[in-house]
């Protein structure tokens, strides 16, 4: 939980990635408003950011992050955990 100032969530994001947060769990009022919430893999968005070098084409991707309905946000949330684990299982392997 981000307790600096809310007005600039670019901050946020450079918060969880500083401590390490493989995930942000993201809900404006927009998304609060349909029942949905956004989750951003910090993880994938920093590998990819490297391949994307255009900031349009880079938000217009909406690379590594996914809306999924409330009720689904603990399964997806898991989901994506046991990916990055699988994905750093296999980096160890191959090193």
């Amino acid at each position: 939980m981000y307790q600096g100032n809310k007005k600039n969530f670019g901050d946020q994001l450079k918060y969880a990635d500083r401590r390490g947060s493989p995930l942000a769990i993201i809900q404006g009022g927009d998304e609060r408003a349909q029942g949905l919430v956004q989750i951003k893999d910090l993880i994938e968005g920093k590998r990819l950011s490297d391949e994307i070098e255009d900031n349009v084409a880079w938000r217009e991707a909406r690379v590594a992050q996914v809306s999924v309905p409330e009720a689904d946000l603990v399964a997806k949330v898991r989901e994506m955990l046991a990916e990055q684990a699988e994905d750093r299982q296999r980096a160890s392997s191959q090193g």
